[in-house]
C-alpha cells in the first residue's frame, strides 16, 4: 500500500472511510443539538459559543471533504444556534432588568 510523505494513507478505502467517520461525526452533533431553540435555556452561553465553534469546525471539515449537502445541513443548525444565543442573550438581558427593577 502506498502512503505519502507524511505518511497519511490516501487510498480511495481510507478517504471513503474517513468521509464514512465524518458523516457519523456530524449526523450525532446534528441529532443532539437540532432541538436547540426548544432548549436554548438549559445551555450556558460558555455552551452555546462552544457548541457553535463545533459546528462550523465540522462545516469546514465538509467542505473540505466536498460534502456539500452535509456542509450546508450544518450552516441550517449554525443559524439555529446563533437565534438560540440570541433569545438567551435576550433572556438573561429581561432577568436582569427585572431583578435590579425588584
Amino acid at each position: 500500500m502506498e502512503h505519502t510523505a507524511s505518511g497519511a494513507d490516501k487510498s480511495p478505502g481510507a478517504v471513503r472511510g474517513g468521509q464514512i467517520n465524518l458523516i457519523a461525526e456530524i449526523t450525532a452533533f446534528a441529532e443532539e443539538y437540532e432541538s436547540i431553540l426548544a432548549r436554548y435555556h438549559k445551555y450556558t452561553m460558555d455552551e452555546l459559543d462552544r457548541i457553535e465553534g463545533e459546528c462550523r469546525r465540522l462545516q469546514d471539515e465538509a467542505r473540505r471533504k466536498e460534502a456539500w449537502g452535509i456542509a450546508d445541513e450544518l450552516a441550517r443548525l449554525e443559524y439555529l444556534i446563533d437565534r438560540a444565543k440570541a433569545m438567551k442573550a435576550k433572556r438573561m438581558s429581561e432577568e436582569r432588568s427585572s431583578g435590579s427593577s425588584g
